[in-house]
């Protein structure tokens, strides 16, 4: 009985640390930036409040505002280091935070006519979050969204598709399980990159003695 009961729980254990929510507090990859690159300034913006919204993110700025931070530590210890009081300094010399994962966002827009003649902006919303340190692809979604006819320059709101990223976003973690197919093809491409580096070295190393030689 004993037995049992204690097989139960370490069953029971390893099944909670299984599945340990992840939160902004514990999930680096949840410390995002988004692309500048990817979106244009008006959808940046909108996705930046959507994501601040929505509580489950800590957004980091790389943008606009990361420029202007850049640009003031640089004024106060470097460009114009005397002309600043010592005391006044707050934006400390190389003291920004990084990210776990990257937003990469795509907006597809079209200026349709609707049956009653008048225009309307129609989007299809892409977000995506990768981690920043294996490129791997943690969630993806699309979403659509309308813009007034009015304000056809103005980017519509991507409240709705961060949603729908937040609610594809693992909400614990899990180990990986790794098939032995894949464990073994895993082993043969670790034993060929050290052969490949041996093979460089030995090159590297006789290019050396050729030029002492000269």
């Amino acid at each position: 009985m004993k037995l049992i009961i204690l097989t139960i729980s370490v069953l029971l254990i390893t099944a909670c640390s299984h599945t340990t929510p992840r939160t902004r507090f514990t999930d680096k990859t949840t410390r995002v930036m988004i692309d500048p690159d990817s979106i244009d300034a008006n959808n940046y913006v909108r996705i930046q409040q959507a994501l601040m919204q929505s509580g489950k993110f800590v957004v980091i700025d790389r943008a606009q505002a990361y420029n202007a931070i850049k640009a003031e530590q640089e004024r106060l210890h470097r460009d114009e280091a005397t002309r600043f009081e010592d005391k006044e300094k707050w934006a400390h010399w190389g003291k920004l935070y990084g990210v776990g994962g990257v937003i990469v966002g795509h907006s597809q827009c079209a200026r349709e006519k609707s049956f009653w003649g008048t225009y309307h902006k129609h989007c299809q919303q892409f977000l995506n979050i990768v981690d920043s340190n294996t490129g791997e692809v943690i969630a993806a979604v699309e979403n659509e969204s309308d813009g007034s006819t009015d304000q056809f320059d103005i980017a519509p709101s991507w409240d709705e598709t961060v949603a729908k990223l937040e609610a594809a976003y693992p909400k614990n973690f899990k180990p990986s399980q790794d098939t032995k197919i894949l464990e073994d093809y895993r082993d043969l491409s670790k034993e060929e990159a050290v052969r490949q580096k041996e093979s460089q070295a030995k090159e590297k190393a006789a290019e050396k003695a050729a030029t002492e030689v000269k």
